[in-house]
């Protein structure tokens, strides 16, 4: 009869040695996981840090590509003005001949 308790206790120690194996692979599967994930995440940042530059650069060249274009339309619109006032003063200087 006491071997009977040994043989149990042995079991049962053998048992929780087989899980514990068990925890220890399953543990290196999550961080081989982990380090997966730490590297998906890497590498998307630095693709998101890439795409923040150019839609920057595209911001910055819309926003010149706008200011170029207001100077330009308010350029054409003094020019108009101007050619008009010299049209009426040389009209005005030919009447006066």
């Amino acid at each position: 009869m006491a071997k009977e308790p040994e043989d149990v206790v042995l079991r049962l120690l053998r048992d929780m040695r087989a899980d514990v194996g068990d925890l220890r692979a399953d543990m290196r599967r999550i961080d081989e996981t982990l380090r997966e994930v730490r590297r998906t995440v890497t590498a998307h940042d630095l693709r998101f840090d890439a795409l923040d530059e150019k839609f920057e650069m595209i911001r910055e060249g819309t926003v010149s590509a706008i200011g170029f274009a207001a100077n330009a339309s308010r350029a054409h619109v003094d020019l108009h003005k101007q050619i008009a006032d010299l049209t009426k003063r040389v009209e005005k200087l030919e009447k006066a001949k």
